[in-house]
């Protein structure tokens, strides 16, 4: 897929001028991972092969907490997107993108979480810092779900378990729409927690 693409072609590039994992240079990465990214994600189609191998995000990532935020935004627009092509027809393209979308998520959530709990103050009250800890945690457990959760329906709806097409695209759309929403609580939350930490 093209995001895949632009993953390992990034790292090219970082390679070519000097730089090599797990040492990324953060403006080079972002350049050619989250802005290419969003400039493309409506432009170039994922291959029609429903069974294509899938190639996850590069366990080589070892971008800063700010890259991950941006590739969680990044990811959020990529939502949006998904609801077009499935509105469009092409389930099979949705479910491509929703493979990305999930392996993009876990791999920056995991960056953002880890980094957020370092920083809670391990002196003095820290009890309400822990809660706004708890809540991103149970909200990014939850955002998770909802896009596997995504992933099946848009399975079930190729194999034809959703009945007919059109009733395939109806549960595809609803469960898009809450994925939506988890995502916007749970970047609504990490604004919050931000600004409780001082980042």
């Amino acid at each position: 897929s093209f995001l895949s693409i632009t993953v390992l072609w990034a790292f090219m590039v970082c390679n070519a001028n000097g730089f090599s994992p797990p040492s990324i240079n953060r403006s080079c990465f972002l350049k050619q991972v989250v802005g290419t990214t969003i400039a493309t994600i409506t432009s170039v189609p994922a291959p029609s092969n429903a069974d294509i191998e899938f190639v996850p995000a590069s366990p080589y990532f070892s971008g800063t907490y700010q890259d991950a935020v941006e590739i969680m935004y990044a990811q959020r627009i990529a939502v949006d997107n998904i609801a077009s092509v499935i509105n469009d027809g092409n389930i099979e393209e949705a479910g491509f993108k929703v493979m990305q979308l999930n392996a993009q998520t876990q791999t920056a959530g995991k960056i953002i979480l880890d980094t957020i709990q370092e920083n809670i103050p391990s002196k003095g009250d820290n009890s309400i810092t822990l809660l706004r800890f708890l809540s991103c945690q149970k909200k990014f457990a939850s955002l998770l779900d909802l896009c596997e959760d995504c992933g099946d329906s848009l399975q079930s709806a190729m194999k034809g378990k959703s009945g007919a097409k059109t009733a395939g695209q109806i549960k595809s759309l609803r469960t898009v729409e809450e994925t939506k929403s988890a995502y916007d609580d749970f970047l609504g939350d990490l604004k919050t927690f931000e600004k409780a930490i001082g980042k």
